[in-house]
């Protein structure tokens, strides 16, 4: 039996406008039976966005049909305004049933695509799950054994879960759903890596390029390259410690590291020690860091900084969770970092550990 209720996941692609293309139109027909839903009730099938009306229908004898035609193969909702309720269904010019006894505990048979979605749903979306569980452990540890415990767990769930997409690719890559498991996993991952996005899309084709998703995604991976690996730094200034301007242009010639990071975060401060251990190995082979906390409190900061003996340069404009440093390189969770060339170009993001000391080795010595 399937649940295929609406999450609450919030698409950041689906903020944008979806491209539009010209194609053939095509019959679909939805047949459901689903006890729960009252008679003479209505139903309505939207676009995933919610904005477009594709059908509607109203309950009789305990059934409802749906009918029209639609251009592609892609998400789409089927909401019960009686119940403010709705289901998510993936479908093109298919002929659907759908059957359960409430709308939480339905069949849907019929699309070849809503397999596939169900695959994502109950096969690769529950691994993120326990990424996300690991993640939020890490972000609690209060010593530094939970810290690396939870540490291994992350790092072994995460790379479970993006062997499971690589495969799911690999299979699918003409599926609209692939599009729309690339969309989920780049919006829930705060690594946020842009060159993997971008690899990965261009391995879809087919009706897969076709999908709203799809086409929304061509406009994130041009507007997120920007602060990625392989591009140029972008310039900016922010008050130190003393409240006078530092802009990071200052250290042209370096290797700088920009480490983002705030007094409140305890994966930060548990995370601080590698961070000083590299820069007392390093600081006198063209390297440095430059501290930029997403701090709201100056005292906080202040105290932090030297508890934890960082000894670098430190900026902050003091808006607690929306630094404009940290906005402007597209940095949503702390820990992370970014590593820059004497030139100005990105060479390493998000480095910790044993990965920060490893990629200063190889440029250092």
């Amino acid at each position: 039996m399937n649940a295929i209720m609406m999450r609450k996941w919030i698409f950041i692609l689906l903020l944008l406008p979806v491209v539009a293309n010209a194609q053939d139109k095509k019959d679909f027909l939805i047949t459901g039976h689903i006890t729960s839903v009252p008679e003479n009730s209505q139903v309505i099938l939207l676009g995933f966005n919610g904005t477009d009306t594709l059908a509607s229908a109203t309950v009789q004898n305990g059934v409802f049909k749906l009918s029209g035609t639609v251009d592609n193969v892609d998400a789409r909702i089927i909401l019960f305004p009686s119940l403010q309720r709705r289901v998510v269904v993936f479908m093109g010019g298919d002929t659907v049933n759908i059957n359960g006894s409430s709308e939480n505990d339905v069949v849907i048979t019929g699309s070849p695509s809503n397999i596939e979605y169900e695959e994502f749903l109950y096969d690769i979306k529950p691994i993120n799950d326990y990424v996300s569980y690991f993640r939020n452990q890490l972000m609690s540890a209060t010593s530094q054994g939970l810290h690396d415990s939870a540490s291994i767990m992350l790092n072994t769930a995460y790379n479970i879960y993006q062997n499971a997409i690589d495969r799911f690719l690999q299979r699918k890559k003409s599926s609209p759903v692939a599009a729309l498991l690339l969309a989920y996993s780049y919006d829930t991952d705060p690594n946020r890596d842009v060159l993997l996005l971008e690899k990965r899309y261009a391995q879809l084709d087919g009706p897969a390029l076709k999908s709203q998703f799809a086409a929304n995604l061509s406009e994130i991976i041009k507007r997120d390259k920007i602060g990625a690996v392989g591009t140029q730094s972008i310039e900016f200034s922010q008050p130190d410690t003393s409240g006078k301007k530092v802009s990071l242009s200052q250290f042209k010639g370096k290797y700088v590291l920009i480490d983002f990071w705030a007094s409140w975060c305890k994966p930060c401060r548990l995370e601080n020690p590698n961070v000083v251990a590299a820069y007392n190995k390093y600081k006198d082979k063209n390297f440095t860091i430059l501290g930029v906390s997403l701090d709201g409190d100056k005292a906080s900061w202040l105290k932090a900084i030297h508890a934890d003996n960082l000894t670098w340069t430190h900026v902050s404009d003091l808006k607690q969770f929306q630094n404009a440093v940290a906005e402007m390189y597209h940095i949503d969770m702390i820990p992370q970092n970014i590593l820059i060339d004497p030139s100005g170009k990105i060479i390493g993001r998000n480095l910790r550990g044993d990965a920060l000391e490893q990629r200063l080795k190889e440029v250092l010595n």
